[in-house]
């Protein structure tokens, strides 16, 4: 990797690495799942003197995520609470996913209302982390029921929310209901546009040459 070679470069010129350096580095680490080297990045951070900030425990939760422990991602998240500190959007987005991803929506829904509750409001990415989850269920009364919220709420569906639905729908093989669901967007999201309806449709053909 260029950048971890760098990073090597520049401490072996006798360079001392800053915060911001070290969560670069833990981050690349965390996004591939290298769970060594970026556990070797936190303890060296540590070892420098410095203090893990969100950014850095935010990173360690990602990669979590990626590799299917949830559990773990959500014990970082209680660790910040229990010391003081105040998980941002991110923080929850990322607990999210890891329960959606499992296909564990209720500890979803729970992390979701503790977030609420602490004063954050969901964006359109934790909205499309549920539809993710329930279309990967198969659970397509519930995306259409976080759909309307969304709706109702001031947080527009986008082009990806749909996507989402459609993937899943053809997933299964229900390539009928994935057309009878574009069909019937512009009943649930009147701002929806022709050209994202056709590019959806297209998309749930693609999904039929397969």
């Amino acid at each position: 990797m260029g950048m971890e070679r760098a990073f090597q470069e520049f401490c072996k010129h006798g360079y001392k690495p800053d915060l911001v350096l070290f969560n670069s580095m833990l981050s690349i680490f965390a996004k591939n799942k290298m769970y060594d080297r970026a556990h070797e990045m936190l303890r060296l951070i540590r070892e420098s003197g410095l203090q893990p900030d969100l950014v850095t425990y935010n990173s360690l939760m990602d990669m979590y995520a990626r590799g299917g422990e949830c559990w773990k991602g959500e014990e970082i998240l209680k660790g910040i609470q229990k010391s003081g500190g105040k998980p941002d959007l991110v923080s929850y987005n990322t607990v999210i996913k890891g329960f959606c991803r499992q296909g564990l929506m209720q500890e979803a829904i729970r992390t979701l209302s503790e977030m609420t509750i602490s004063g954050i409001r969901p964006c359109i990415v934790t909205y499309n982390t549920f539809v993710a989850g329930y279309s990967g269920q198969g659970m397509f009364s519930e995306v259409e029921e976080v759909i309307g919220y969304m709706i109702q709420h001031d947080c527009r569906p986008n082009e990806l929310t749909y996507k989402i639905v459609v993937d899943g729908y053809c997933k299964g093989k229900k390539y009928k209901e994935a057309m009878d669901f574009v069909s019937n967007i512009t009943e649930m999201d009147k701002s929806f546009d022709d050209q994202s309806l056709r590019r959806l449709t297209f998309r749930i053909r693609e999904h039929m040459e397969l």
